[in-house]
């Protein structure tokens, strides 16, 4: 009888040791992915020159875009009291670029880009190491954060940035700038066929977890980062 509970004993440990490991592989972290190549935009309206990074087909801005055409709505992030003192301060604009409405994110593109689409996140993303599986689902999903936004000196080649985002609704009696530096919001071109209504998908970063969160939201009055991409040539 002794020998069966120890042998018992074994096998339970075997399997708790099997399940751990299955754990593991599943929380496993990719390596950093390096682009395939790398180059630079220039938009000729306003002369920034933004650096492009590729993974499989596609070009990615490698940095937040930064154009206005003085019409559209278009918004530079400022703090409650910056706001305050100078409303006009550009203090962040080199850093974290502007914030875009949807429309004005669709309507400023340069000649040759597009807003990504769903899919086109959901590629990059299986480029950097997310399961086909896990990039469809919604919410927090895949492991891969590293991989696209650059943290505490930490670089990626993609370079995302914890820009925040700005609201005209009301959240606890209070609209505006939201969350820079702790999350950062992305738009994409893909409304969301189980909703009805104008929402369309975004991506959003938190820095402190790895995981990528993928869910869509009204349009109305939000306003986020963009990322601009083209098929490689």
């Amino acid at each position: 009888m002794r020998y069966k509970s120890m042998i018992w004993v074994l096998m339970t440990l075997i399997c708790m040791g099997f399940l751990s490991a299955c754990d593991d592989k599943e929380d496993e972290v990719p390596a950093k992915v390096p682009a395939t190549s790398t180059g630079t935009f220039v938009d000729e309206r306003d002369g920034l020159v933004y650096n492009t990074v590729r993974y499989g087909n596609l070009e990615w801005m490698a940095q937040n875009f930064a154009y206005t055409d003085g019409l559209s709505d278009v918004t530079i992030y400022l703090d409650y009291d910056e706001h305050e003192a100078n409303p006009s301060s550009k203090r962040n604009l080199a850093k974290y670029g502007r914030l875009y409405s949807f429309g004005a994110a669709k309507r400023l593109c340069p000649e040759g880009w597009r807003l990504p689409t769903d899919e086109d996140w959901q590629s990059l993303e299986q480029q950097l190491g997310m399961s086909a599986g896990d990039a469809a689902k919604r919410e927090w999903r895949g492991n891969i954060m590293h991989n696209m936004v650059s943290l505490y000196e930490d670089p990626c080649d993609l370079n995302l940035l914890l820009g925040g985002y700005y609201t005209t609704h009301t959240i606890m009696s209070t609209s505006g700038w939201r969350f820079m530096g702790n999350y950062g919001f992305y738009w994409t071109s893909s409304k969301d066929p189980q909703k009805e209504g104008e929402y369309y998908f975004y991506r959003k970063f938190f820095y402190n977890r790895n995981e990528v969160f993928r869910e869509s939201m009204e349009t109305e009055g939000q306003y986020l980062s963009v990322r601009y991409v083209r098929d490689a040539r």
